[in-house]
C-alpha cells in the first residue's frame, strides 16, 4: 500500500482505489459554498468516493435523518440556516456515529474546541488538502475492515 506522500499529487484511478481502499466509501459534503462543495466532490472522486452534497446543517441532517447513510461527512463551520456545530451536535444525539471531519476557516482554539465538542471526529483548517482527506479516508476504510 502507497503511503499518502506517495499519492500527492498524482491522480488515482478507480483501479488504484482498490489498493488504498478495501470498501466502497461514501461521503457527504456540507458548505454553503458551492466553490467548496465542487472542490472537495472533485478531490473525493479522484479517490473513488461517490458523495452527495448538502447547503447547510438543516439540509445535512434532513437527509441524514431520512435514512441515507454515509462512510464520512465533511462538515463546514459557518452556514447560513443551521450551521456545523448545530448540525453534528444534532446528528450526534440523533445516533448517527458517521465519522465527521469539520472544515473551517475559522482558526481561534476555542471556536475550534467548540465545534469539536459538538461531536466531530477532528476538525481540519481550509483548504481542506487531498492528503489530509486520504487520511481521514483511510481511518474510515480501516474501522470498515475490522
Amino acid at each position: 500500500m502507497g503511503s499518502s506522500a506517495e499519492m500527492k499529487g498524482k491522480n488515482v484511478t478507480a483501479d488504484e482505489k482498490e489498493t488504498y481502499f478495501t470498501k466502497n466509501l461514501t461521503a457527504l459534503v456540507v458548505d454553503d459554498s458551492k466553490m467548496h462543495r465542487m472542490i472537495h466532490k472533485k478531490l473525493l472522486a479522484t479517490l473513488g468516493v461517490e458523495s452527495q452534497e448538502a447547503e447547510n446543517g438543516k439540509e445535512a441532517v434532513d437527509i441524514c435523518l431520512s435514512g441515507k447513510a454515509f462512510n464520512l461527512i465533511l462538515m463546514d463551520y459557518d452556514m447560513p440556516v443551521m450551521d456545523g456545530r448545530e448540525a453534528t451536535k444534532l446528528l450526534r444525539e440523533n445516533g448517527v456515529n458517521t465519522m465527521i471531519l469539520g472544515i473551517t476557516a475559522r482558526s481561534r482554539e476555542w471556536e475550534r474546541e467548540e465545534f469539536m465538542a459538538a461531536g466531530l471526529n477532528d476538525c481540519q483548517e481550509k483548504p481542506l488538502t487531498r492528503a489530509k482527506l486520504l487520511s481521514a479516508l483511510q481511518e474510515v476504510d480501516a474501522k470498515l475492515s475490522s
